[in-house]
């Protein structure tokens, strides 16, 4: 025989943050968040995160991430890739330079797992 479901109080405080809007597998979505926590496991890709965080709109190229972190621009193209594949940093192209900005979305995502209560 089929039971009722009980009544949420939706003025009770939730005990978990959500991952995702509308997340169905908590597996994928600690995967995920575990990936992100990774690409910021470096002090230059934080550090790039930092000057990006600055400024709403802000973005960065690869010679001024090199020029920001004091290192070859290869170097700086991989630590925006890094940023960019772990959903970080979302790329805009523009003629022959690939400008990169942060994604709040991500960023935000990233905040609600890690704040404390």
């Amino acid at each position: 025989m089929p039971r009722a479901l009980p009544i949420i109080d939706t003025a009770a405080p939730v005990c978990c943050s959500p991952l995702g809007e509308h997340s169905t597998d908590p597996d994928a979505d600690a995967l995920e968040i575990a990936s992100r926590l990774k690409a910021l496991a470096d002090p230059g890709r934080v550090r790039i995160v930092q000057e990006l965080a600055c400024c709403d709109g802000h973005e960065i190229t690869t010679t001024d991430a090199g020029a920001l972190l004091g290192v070859s621009e290869a170097t700086a193209n991989h630590h925006l890739k890094r940023l960019q594949k772990a959903g970080i940093l979302a790329p805009r192209r523009d003629a022959q330079k690939v400008h990169y900005r942060l994604d709040l979305g991500a960023l935000r995502q990233l905040g609600a797992v890690l704040q404390v209560r």
